[in-house]
């Protein structure tokens, strides 16, 4: 329905009905009009007519006292259906209104006022005689004449209803023939504009202008489809062209991220070089130092003859064990940072009693402990079986821990925590001992790093790193709070 009121064709043929409608109802009502004043005219010189043929009649009468004359007029007019009557005003002189003198006929006042204008026309005359003073008032019935202008009106009703019909029939003719069409058009090129090429329009054979624009409109459509199947294969081929390099595209920047992780590999093995270099430079001098010294010590005892107590050769003997069991350590430690580095580290996880698993951890540190202190250790919920490797869970607990001992000499027994969460494991080892700078935490975990308030304790530097890569192996991630001055407290989180 809104397109149909959007139809320029549709609005066309509204306002030409329209304006028949608004011309018939004047001219309806002018000739009407006409009518009307011609019967009112008529009337008016009746009246006067009678007015002056009654006057004599009325004076007469009146002198006589017989009124018989004027019933008898009155009747003949009444008789040839135009209701009339007479009407005789007295002027009293001292009122300044006329009052009822005679009325023919005597009815007349019990049914209607006698100067009723609506249902009569009216004219009116001065009236002087010896015996009254006034005026006659002498009206004529309208009721005829209603008649007769209806009768007079009937001819331009019927034209005009006549007219209306024929401009009826025309409008749908110009609404089927001229406005639906165009509609019809209009909606189809409006689906072409869309590329909606599946709507139709009829072919047509006539040579007006709306079969000539249907042809037209089907011969576009026709050329449309054929300029779009050859848009689509061009699409299709570009799309493949453009597949295809998208492709060696990918596959190019899949070589490009490939060679920068290895570059980055390459450097970061570069990096780890340098510093294995630095670290070991330092970190195998000392215990080297101190095997050379003991072992000249040791020659020049036995080159000098002298007996060697047992307690001394025990000492001499004991610091190059120590010396040597440090230096099997760090080799361990780089041994296993080579095999985190190649990503050749096995995951076998087990069922785990964590409660038992950390009370063995606690007894053994405890046992090797010279300076007094022990390891505290408390859990926390209900304890329930995880899943996790022993090995790499023993080697990032046992490298906690014994960090926690080892940076907070004199101070708290370091505390292992185990808190059974619903849907998840914590684990922490808490220390109170020097704490790390916090402009140092982010680089913590970094292979062969140490903080600077560390320097004078013995350290590798690989500790943190190789705890953090078992950790993230057996799915945890690990996070560190410290305080400087006041210690660290390291979490695993393990979800299940």
């Amino acid at each position: 329905m809104k397109s149909l009121f959007n139809s320029f064709a549709f609005r066309m043929w509204i306002l030409f009905s329209i304006a028949g409608l608004l011309l018939s109802i004047p001219l309806s009502y002018y000739y009407s009009n006409i009518n009307y004043k011609l019967l009112e005219e008529h009337a008016k010189t009746e009246l006067e007519s009678m007015a002056k043929s009654s006057s004599l009649s009325i004076e007469l009468a009146i002198k006589s006292n017989d009124f018989q004359i004027i019933e008898e007029t009155i009747n003949q007019i009444s008789n040839d259906n135009r209701y009339a009557f007479i009407a005789i005003l007295e002027q009293d002189d001292d009122a300044e209104e006329s009052k009822l003198f005679k009325c023919f006929p005597d009815s007349l006042t019990k049914n209607r006022p006698f100067f009723d204008s609506v249902t009569y026309y009216l004219n009116e005359s001065a009236l002087e005689t010896e015996i009254i003073k006034g005026k006659i008032i002498i009206g004529i019935s309208k009721t005829a004449d209603a008649k007769k202008l209806q009768d007079l009106n009937k001819p331009i009703f019927h034209l005009t209803i006549l007219a209306n019909l024929i401009l009826l029939v025309l409008s749908s003719l110009f609404f089927l023939l001229i406005t639906n069409p165009l509609r019809t058009a209009s909606r189809f090129a409006a689906e072409l504009s869309k590329e909606n090429y599946t709507s139709e329009l009829t072919w047509t054979k006539g040579k007006n202008e709306i079969s000539v624009l249907n042809n037209s409109l089907n011969t576009l459509k026709k050329n449309l489809m054929q300029h779009k199947e050859t848009n689509d294969g061009l699409v299709k081929n570009l799309e493949q062209s453009l597949s295809k390099e998208k492709v060696r595209t990918i596959e190019l920047v899949d070589s490009e991220n490939k060679l920068k992780v290895s570059l980055l590999k390459e450097k970061e093995l570069g990096e780890l070089k340098t510093s294995f270099v630095s670290m070991a430079s330092h970190q195998f001098r000392t215990p080297l130092s101190v095997i050379q010294a003991n072992t000249e010590l040791f020659n020049i005892l036995v080159s000098a003859g002298k007996k060697i107590e047992p307690e001394k050769s025990e000492k001499i003997t004991g610091r190059i064990k120590n010396e040597i069991i440090k230096m099997t350590e760090l080799m361990d430690e780089v041994l296993i940072l080579g095999k985190l580095t190649s990503g050749n580290i096995d995951f076998a996880p087990k069922e785990i009693d964590i409660v038992n698993f950390c009370n063995q951890l606690v007894e053994e540190f405890n046992l090797i402990q010279d300076d007094g202190r022990t390891l505290d250790f408390k859990f926390e919920g209900e304890p329930y079986i995880v899943n996790l490797d022993p090995k790499l869970l023993t080697h990032t607990f046992s490298n906690l821990i014994s960090n926690a001992f080892k940076y907070s000499v004199g101070n708290k027994n370091p505390l292992l925590k185990v808190d059974f969460k619903p849907k998840e494991l914590l684990v922490s080892v808490k220390d109170y001992g020097l704490g790390i700078p916090e402009a140092e935490l982010s680089n913590l975990f970094q292979p062969f790093f140490r903080a600077n308030n560390v320097i004078g304790i013995k350290g590798t530097g690989l500790g943190l790193n190789i705890a953090k890569e078992y950790a993230e192996i057996n799915k945890g991630q690990i996070s560190v709070k410290s305080t400087l001055g006041e210690g660290s407290c390291f979490e695993i989180k393990f979800k299940h």
